[in-house]
């Protein structure tokens, strides 16, 4: 999964993420893998339960938090695993100089509530509505590698602001 370059635009997920889903036959489960350029983080987003997430590449960390409460800090770089629990928000961070992807298996959707709850809202936080710590830590964790932050300014003041696709595909 570290080299496979067949990916269609994701920029709803932001940071110039790309995605490609991945479904078998005959069967109710599912993944799909995203990966997102350098120096640059994706929006928060929240599901049911049951999807494990597996970095085949890149170096970063993830926030995850259960709605009005504190957020946990999750370093990650190539094959780490981790869970989010059910309805929690995660937030997935690439603090490498390297396009980071990360693969997500999911549960059976006749098992996921997913669908209806995405269609009632409140499943993703934008960055002009993100608390103001995700980006501080965000560049801090930055700074420690040398590094500054990709991320347009106008995507933290235009909710609307489009990601274009990166050169190369990927």
């Amino acid at each position: 999964m570290g080299r496979w370059d067949k990916f269609l635009e994701h920029g709803r997920r932001g940071a110039g993420a790309q995605i490609v889903w991945i479904q078998y036959p005959n069967a109710p489960l599912w993944n799909h893998m995203s990966i997102f350029p350098d120096r640059t983080y994706k929006k928060a987003h929240r599901h049911g339960p049951g999807t494990l997430i597996v970095i085949p590449s890149g170096e970063g960390f993830s926030f995850m938090w259960p709605e009005g409460k504190e957020k946990i800090y999750i370093p990650w770089g190539e094959a780490s695993v981790f869970v989010p629990p059910n309805n929690w928000y995660h937030q997935h961070f690439n603090v490498g100089q390297v396009p980071a992807r990360y693969l997500a298996f999911h549960s059976p959707r006749a098992n996921n509530d997913y669908e209806e709850r995405r269609l009632a809202g409140n499943q993703q936080i934008e960055y002009v509505d993100e608390d103001p710590v995700v980006r501080t830590r965000f560049e801090d964790e930055l700074a420690k590698r040398g590094l500054q932050s990709l991320m347009p300014p106008e995507v933290f003041v235009d909710k609307y602001f489009g990601w274009e696709e990166p050169e190369g595909g990927a």
